[in-house]
Formats: structure tokens, sequence, C-alpha cells
């Protein structure tokens, strides 16, 4: 059968390493230095490819321990999967022993010796192998939501907000409002989020309770309030998604948009007794990292275009996410 031309090609490699910590390399036919790779035949899998590599590269035979990194290189030509496997360490005996265009290099020299996709790769196997994990990859990166779950301890988990129908009209006076959640800005155009003492995220808010009389922005301010600490400008309605429950009722769960006047130190949420951490993140990271998927972009859109009236860019925003301090921040990154 011949191979779907469309498909990315499967390559596997190897590391392995010498006593005092180099890392062993080997000249592609391009004459790139890079980790001992072979493509993965139709008859064995990626863990024998990576046998292979080692043994085409050095004349030995490892013992492959586990998988370190799956980096997915796209699709078509030039594209590849590629999967590095732990190759242990090589006793001076076997290095004295190998043969071929092979050589040592330390950590802190791969960034100049090697194409950047190929360092990143190979320090990403040296830290998998150092945390006993596997760390997946697209062109050598972790994807930004990857990224912001492994630093800022957030947990994977399957929730409800993916299948909610988002409206941007008002809520039809025949459907129970439930929840008032916000995208709460600061002035350089990112969001706050808070992560939970279980690694759960979210957008501050929440139910709206007896004290809030059915009113949404109110219930915003006040959920608002108590999870992160925050002051905000009046909230604007931006829309609400449908959840239509199994075997509950059909509620409306509104979103609404404010800009973040001052952020105080963070403080116990009443409702859970905990402190929760909070974070800004760049809009368009919001729906992946709330599990909403990509039918959340419209969401994310209407909020921006909402908070525009208070300066609030809409481009150019940093990408970067960020920790706000347990102290606060100052009125001049939290207002305007």
């Amino acid at each position: 059968m011949n191979p779907d031309p469309g498909a990315p090609r499967l390559d596997s490699a190897a590391l392995v390493t010498d006593a005092t910590g180099g890392v062993l390399l080997a000249r592609s036919p391009d004459g790139d230095l890079r980790l001992p790779t072979s493509r993965t035949s139709a008859e064995s899998g990626p863990r024998a490819a990576a046998v292979r590599a080692v043994r085409a590269s050095t004349g030995l035979i490892p013992r492959l321990g586990g998988l370190l990194v799956c980096d997915w290189g796209g699709q078509g030509p030039g594209g590849a999967v590629r999967c590095v496997f732990d190759g242990g360490g090589i006793s001076p005996a076997a290095a004295r022993r190998r043969t071929g265009d092979t050589l040592f290099l330390a950590p802190d020299a791969l960034a100049r010796a090697l194409a950047p996709v190929e360092a990143r790769t190979v320090l990403d196997a040296l830290r998998a192998r150092r945390e006993g994990r596997t760390v997946y990859t697209e062109h050598g990166r972790p994807p930004p939501v990857l990224a912001a779950m492994d630093r800022f301890g957030i947990v994977p988990a399957v929730q409800s907000g993916g299948v909610w129908e988002w409206r941007e009209e008002p809520v039809p006076a025949s459907l129970p409002v439930r929840q008032s959640w916000v995208w709460l800005f600061v002035p350089d155009g990112r969001v706050v989020v808070y992560v939970d003492v279980a690694g759960l995220l979210g957008l501050p808010g929440g139910t709206l309770e007896p004290q809030d009389g059915a009113d949404a922005a109110a219930a915003a301010v006040r959920e608002i309030r108590e999870e992160t600490n925050i002051a905000v400008t009046p909230p604007l309605y931006i829309g609400h998604v449908v959840d239509r429950g199994v075997g509950g009722p059909v509620v409306a769960r509104v979103r609404m948009a404010a800009l973040a006047t001052a952020i105080g130190p963070a403080t116990v949420d009443p409702a859970t007794g905990t402190v929760h951490r909070r974070l800004l993140v760049p809009p368009g990271l919001v729906p992946e990292l709330c599990g909403w998927g990509p039918a959340a972009g419209a969401q994310a859109r209407a909020a921006v275009g909402a908070v525009a009236r208070y300066g609030v860019r809409s481009e150019g925003v940093c990408e970067e996410v960020e920790d706000i301090p347990a102290e606060g921040l100052l009125p001049s990154r939290a207002g305007p």
C-alpha cells in the first residue's frame, strides 16, 4: 500500500548522554548535527526505528527507555511526527567503541551548534528525562495552552462549556439566568482568569444569588470581588450561552465584559474558603484554557469589541501568560 502523500512521515530518535552530561549527536545526510534519527518503517514501530538510528550512527545497540518527546512538524512534504526515546547513558567503554560521524556536546552548547528546532527538542528531552515525563511539542515548541497549563498548575479536564450555544442577542424573557461570568480586561489587552486549588481555571463570576436581585451585572461585580478582589468598571453585557443541560432546565449563562480599575491583594474566597491564583491571559487563549473550544472565539471577539471604548488594545496584545502578584498590581497596570 502506498503511503498517503499528504501524511507526515514518522521519525524516531534517541537521547543518549555520556558521563559528563554531553548529548550524543550524529551528522544528518545534509550535514547538520542532530539526535540519531531514523524513519519508522511499515514493518516495525517507532521504538525499533530509534534503536536502528543509534546502531546506524554508532554501531552500538541501545536499551531504550520510554518516550521523552513527541513533536508534530506539520503535514505534507517535509512534515514529520518525531518521537524521541530515552537512550540513557553510555559507558566510557561503549563510547570508545562507537563508529560513524558522532560527537558529544554539552547542553549549554546546543543552541550554538544545532538548528533552533533541534536544539529545543534536545533540551525538551533532557528536561523530560529529569522530570520523569513526556513532553509534547509542535514545530519544537509546546502549544501555548500546554505551556500555560504546565507553568501554572492547570489540570486537564473535560467540562460542559464546550457544548453551550453562544448567542449575542439579549436573553429571552422565558430563559432563566443561572450565572454571570466576566471577561475582565487590563489595559494591555489581557484577561483576568483564576485557577482554584483543584487546578481548574475559569473567568471570574458565578451564580446569581438572592442579594443580587436578579441583576446579572450586580452578581458579576460581587463575584469578581469575592473571587479575585478586583474593582471594575460597570460590566457590559455581550451575550449569553444556552445550557440545555441533561435532565434539568434550559438556562442562560450570561457573559459580560469589564475593565479592571484596581487589583488588590489576593484574598480568601468566602464561597470556597481558599485563595485563588490569578492570571493574565491573552484573550485568544482563554477559550482553549477554559475548555470551550474554537467556537468560543466569537465570544472572545465580542468581549474585545466591548472594552474598546475604554481604550483597551485589540492588536499587539501581550502573548505572555503571567501571574498577578499576590500583593496586587499598581493602578497604572490595573486600570485606565
